[in-house]
């Protein structure tokens, strides 16, 4: 039985949670509580406790006053936090501090009490077998404190290119999904001859504050970085300096419930002409971290439905630049660019300005809704505009009537899909709006030239974007 201690200065508030927290479920006990931390520190003093959950903010000692000192006296107590905070700051300073999880209490969802009760036991139980299993002193508290991984940029990369790196040559390199290596204890720094030979070819990460003893559960958290934060933390994959990042920040990463605030932020295209809105998304993108491959696909689709925007002659050539972003700092700069272009053919059209960032909308409106059959009255309705007013606004800021774009953007986005998906040539006509497969592909021949299926299996894969990770995806 894990053995528990609970400090909270309101005395309502730890009966409350001694009831209400699934303690019994996973194994765990409170043997006591307290209301504040001099007492819970004197009756430590006798008694063993496994697990410390405290509150942050209390009169006399606070919750990190509390921290420091079981860290100190008793370093095999695992501490979690109680907060009403939801600032992220405020709970990454006690994660840095050693806080293994944190409880908000005013979240208290019975399925979500019930994981995270789960990963805390998981991790008091892997530490109470370890000390079990040790045979020879404790190792310093700065051994396992770091982890170099290793991230394969190109197909063709092997990992005996990392065995002939000084440094990695007489370490054990343990494999992940994909193409990507991590080894332990040791934070590697590529540099010279070292750096210049896997530029270009491999990413290092050098993870520090691990914490992760479980070496299964290293590995999946490890994966998680690979798929996620290394597109966010990465300024270029031409370079191979090593990447220095905190596990600590990454498992408080994987705490955090999943908002989509970023992709509201994105459709409303207030960016284009507000540079609050600009700077905004782009916060948002960084505390919320989406998944690279749905943030990039959606920026993608988007991007490419203004192809049909006539009025606008740089579309190609930015749409280009779409075959060479990987990293999240490369993307970023391609939409400062991107916005800089398009909001200037966008002001000379002579149409207000809340007016233009409406047609806007409505295109994306309209590329959401290709499969259902919409018509220009719908789209015009969808702005709260006049059908008459929404026309002609529509071929100032496009330089096309809404019927001529709408018929562009079915066959530019039956393109997209040929080329940068699997999907069933059938399926693809139905999501562009075709209801007639025979009739789209007519169309389609006496738009290009070629049968759609002759399209997908010759042309290149003009302006993809590239997934991530790089490799084994």
């Amino acid at each position: 039985m894990i053995r528990a201690i609970l400090v909270d200065d309101e005395h309502i508030v730890r009966k409350g949670l001694i009831h209400i927290l699934p303690w019994q479920k996973h194994g765990m006990e409170v043997a006591a509580d307290f209301e504040g931390g001099e007492k819970a520190l004197a009756w430590m003093e006798h008694e063993q406790v496994d697990l410390l959950v405290t509150d942050l903010s209390m009169p006399g000692m606070s919750g990190f006053e509390l921290m420091r000192i079981v860290k100190e006296r008793f370093p095999h107590t695992e501490t979690a936090i109680l907060t009403c905070h939801q600032d992220f700051q405020y709970v990454q300073d006690a994660l840095r501090l050693g806080a293994i999880d944190y409880i908000v209490k005013t979240e208290l969802d019975d399925e979500k009490l019930d994981r995270l009760f789960g990963r805390i036991a998981e991790r008091l139980l892997a530490d109470r077998e370890e000390r079990s299993s040790r045979t020879q002193p404790p190792a310093p508290a700065s051994a396992q404190s770091s982890v170099t991984l290793l991230l394969a940029l190109k197909g063709d990369c092997k990992v005996q290119e990392l065995y002939a790196q000084p440094g990695l040559n007489d370490k054990p390199l343990v494999a992940l999904q994909g193409n990507a290596w991590f080894t332990e204890e040791l934070a590697f720094q590529p540099e010279g001859e070292a750096q210049a030979g896997l530029s270009n070819r491999w990413a290092v990460f050098c993870m520090h504050q691990v914490g992760v003893k479980d070496r299964s559960r290293l590995k999946s958290v490890l994966d998680t970085y690979i798929k996620r934060h290394s597109f966010y933390v990465m300024a270029t994959t031409e370079s191979a300096a090593a990447v220095h990042d905190s596990m600590q920040d990454v498992l408080l990463w994987e705490t955090k419930p999943v908002r989509e605030d970023w992709m509201k932020g994105w459709r409303s295209f207030d960016w284009l002409f507000q540079d609050e809105a600009f700077h905004t998304f782009l916060e948002q993108i960084a505390d919320q971290r989406p998944d690279p491959n749905k943030l990039c696909g959606i920026i993608h689709q988007t991007v490419w439905a203004w192809r049909s925007m006539l009025r606008w002659s740089e579309r190609d050539e930015l749409l280009q630049e779409l075959g060479g972003l990987q990293t999240w700092a490369q993307w970023q700069n391609f939409l400062q660019r991107l916005r800089r272009s398009l909001r200037a053919i966008l002001e000379q059209s002579g149409i207000d300005k809340d007016i233009t960032t409406r047609m806007i909308q409505s295109i994306e409106w309209s590329l959401l809704h290709l499969d259902e059959g919409i018509t220009q009255e719908e789209a015009a309705a969808e702005v709260h505009l006049s059908r008459g007013y929404f026309s002609d606004c529509f071929k100032r800021t496009t330089g096309a009537t809404y019927n001529d774009f709408m018929r562009m953007l079915r066959m530019d986005q039956a393109k997209r899909l040929l080329l940068h998906s699997s999907q069933a040539i059938q399926e693809i006509a139905a999501k562009c709006g075709f209801a007639d497969e025979s009739y789209f592909r007519k169309l389609f021949r006496q738009e290009t030239g070629r049968s759609p299926r002759a399209y997908r299996e010759e042309e290149a894969a003009f302006d993809a974007f590239m997934h991530w990770p790089p490799v084994g995806k």
